[in-house]
């Protein structure tokens, strides 16, 4: 389902988020239960049940407040090192085996780049996103410009620090931008704070209808 959060502005950039967004959010969710499951026995010591009962909370929170759940932000708020998480789930993780090219993405993204640039703003590493989009069919080229969480530091999202780095890196001004992802809170609510607005949707299905929008307000 698509959600516009308006401002009444006309886009000058339009950034979207990758994970559950450009792909579908079933292709991730298990995996990356599992690989925190084994970084809080391998890094914190923690025994099989202990971990479990990590993944289970947060397996829970994932079915209940998908919108406002951040794997990057619940590994943090239990006690891991952003760079050791990003580490760790770059060496373990590959969400590209199960990722299959989408034309439906690539068309849409297409069509929305030639009216305004579009951006990509994600929590994951630049080697890991890179992978995904290559494995889609968009390729980094497909968008005006990357901003990974190599570029954020120890602001990644939710925080708005990591807007704050792409509208220094594209010299625009929030209230003009645009996001796009599959989650509000994480996505949407931190570039609101800033004064943009965005387009909440439930994965890929859901383009064609945000992008029929965007290409009209642009327009």
């Amino acid at each position: 389902m698509v959600e516009v959060i308006d401002n009444g502005s006309a886009p000058r950039l339009v950034v979207f988020d990758l994970d559950g967004t450009l792909y579908p959010r079933e292709l991730y969710t298990g995996l990356i239960l599992d690989v925190i499951g084994a970084m809080f026995v391998e890094l914190r010591g923690a025994s099989p049940e202990q971990a479990e009962a990590k993944v289970a909370e947060l397996r829970e929170l994932m079915r209940t407040e998908w919108s406002r759940t951040s794997t990057t932000s619940f590994v943090l708020a239990n006690g891991i090192d952003v760079d050791e998480w990003r580490a760790y789930r770059e060496a373990h993780l590959s969400i590209v085996d199960g990722v299959r090219p989408d034309e439906r993405v690539v068309r849409e993204l297409e069509r929305l780049r030639a009216v305004v640039p579009i951006a990509l703003l994600t929590n994951n590493t630049a080697g890991a996103a890179e992978a995904i989009l290559d494995r889609i069919g968009v390729g980094v080229a497909g968008f005006t410009g990357v901003v990974s969480a190599d570029d954020v530091g120890g602001r990644p999202k939710p925080d708005p620090g990591a807007f704050r780095v792409l509208l220094e890196r594209f010299d625009v001004d929030a209230r003009e931008v645009w996001g796009v992802g599959d989650r509000y809170d994480i996505d949407v609510r931190p570039l609101r704070e800033l004064g943009g607005a965005g387009i909440t949707v439930d994965g890929p299905a859901d383009l064609p209808e945000a992008v029929d929008f965007l290409v009209g307000r642009a327009s």
